[in-house]
């Protein structure tokens, strides 16, 4: 009983942190539950728990969302993440798992200093849906690389929210149709990725309650900053 206890409150907090800046909540899961279960048990368990969370965003900020932008991202995003999914089984996730951690700091630094942006523009939206579909397929944490793509576009917090999640829920309802199809899903891990991710909506409402009256360039540099965090939690913690 304590598991789900801890799993519980572990699920609010992510959605508190993922509410509020966009990613994050992959990223605080996943560690967690594989302690639990082990990473083939979480990947899958945290997807079904994210899926729901992300589209509690999308719904809160359905008025704001940039369809255009998410349709354009999902371009390529879509068949990648199809891709990354199947070569889940047999990718070292651990090893995996900590170099993108590695890059993922590296950007957060550079942000944070300002000596270089993603460009503005229809590449930047395909390319970036490519490599962010991949990785999530394949590790279940692509938060932050979705996230920086969808900063690139300067959006006030609540479309910037809402418009990430969107992309995001797409991303894993394929990721959860191809697990699957590769046995990787079954009724229990569906069921203890929907309890998780109710406690992720109660975490997102709360957090999309306040994220309004926030300054634009001080949330940058906030979610710059919880991108380092967790990110070396993650490392850590795999």
């Amino acid at each position: 009983m304590s598991m789900y206890i801890i799993l519980v409150l572990v699920g609010f907090f992510a959605g508190l942190l993922s509410g509020a800046v966009g990613f994050g909540g992959g990223m605080i899961l996943l560690p967690v539950i594989t302690y639990f279960y082990g990473v083939e048990v979480a990947v899958p368990v945290s997807t079904i728990a994210q899926l729901m969370s992300n589209l509690s965003k999308s719904g809160m900020g359905f008025k704001e969302i940039q369809w255009k932008q998410v349709g354009r991202f999902l371009i390529l995003a879509a068949p990648f993440t199809a891709l990354g999914a199947f070569g889940f089984s047999i990718v070292p996730k651990q090893l995996m798992t900590r170099i993108l951690c590695v890059f993922l700091i590296l950007f957060a630094v550079v942000k944070l200093t300002g000596k270089i942006k993603l460009p503005q523009g229809k590449g930047t939206m395909l390319v970036g849906g490519g490599i962010t579909g991949f990785i999530n397929g394949l590790l279940g944490i692509s938060g932050p690389l979705s996230s920086a793509v969808f900063l690139t576009l300067e959006m006030a917090p609540v479309a910037y929210i809402a418009s990430e999640a969107t992309a995001a829920a797409a991303m894993h309802i394929i990721k959860a149709v191809m697990y699957g199809k590769l046995d990787l899903m079954n009724l229990e891990i569906f069921l203890n990725g929907l309890y998780i991710g109710f406690a992720m909506i109660a975490g997102n409402f709360l957090a999309m309650k306040t994220i309004r009256k926030i300054n634009k360039k001080l949330y940058q540099r906030l979610v710059a900053g919880v991108m380092i965090a967790v990110s070396l939690w993650l490392f850590i913690s795999v």
